[in-house]
């Protein structure tokens, strides 16, 4: 186990909360403007699954840490009630199917003593519910916003850097959310080139 310098920790925990409230609002506006399609299925997830980690990082003692992950808690609301009025519409089976995987498996989460086997499930939690956000952006590639995963690397960067004590119990979250961000910014890249390219040659 790792202990970083207090003073450090406090100024990455502050920048992460920063950047974490600094990327939803141009994710905002495009949801506004209809040019960003968030799926509900993920965004409840998240935002359940958030709320109630920071509320445990807090009663744990992360520290500055726990300042990011409510700061995302409280994001991950905001785009939740967007999604109810502006989000993506169809829903598919697979869809419901990670929901109910995903509600499923948090009371499980909740109840475990294990802190390593309880950040394991909130991990599989998340990327449960990102699932449905990952198919969507498959079928259309513009549906999600680039600089919004690309800024989500930067604030779970910023979370494990807050960190007063390192260890594979609290780092392992922020670490999983970073490649996982990192994955969906590189599948809409990839993506948006494969449908352009297409769009050429139909033409």
């Amino acid at each position: 186990m790792l202990s970083i310098d207090r003073d450090l920790t406090r100024l990455f925990g502050v920048m992460g909360s920063i950047v974490s409230l600094v990327a939803f609002l141009p994710y905002g506006l495009a949801i506004w403007r209809g040019t960003v399609r968030p799926h509900l299925f993920t965004w409840l997830i998240w935002s359940v699954v958030t709320a109630i980690a920071a509320a445990g990082q807090f009663v744990a003692g992360a520290g500055p840490s726990a300042w990011c992950t409510a700061a995302i808690a409280a994001t991950c609301f905001f785009v939740l009630v967007a999604s109810v009025f502006r989000g993506e519409r169809q829903q598919t089976t697979f869809d419901w199917l990670c929901l109910v995987a995903a509600l499923s498996a948090i009371p499980l989460w909740i109840l475990t003593n294990d802190p390593t086997l309880a950040i394991c499930l909130v991990t599989l939690i998340e990327l449960v519910g990102l699932a449905p956000t990952v198919r969507k952006t498959i079928r259309d590639p513009r549906s999600e916003s680039l600089l919004y995963f690309a800024l989500c690397v930067l604030k779970y960067a910023l979370a494990i850097l807050a960190l007063p004590k390192w260890s594979v119990a609290v780092a392992f979250y922020p670490a999983v959310n970073i490649v996982a961000s990192g994955a969906v910014c590189l599948l809409m890249v990839v993506r948006r080139r494969q449908v352009e390219a297409y769009s050429e040659r139909s033409q």
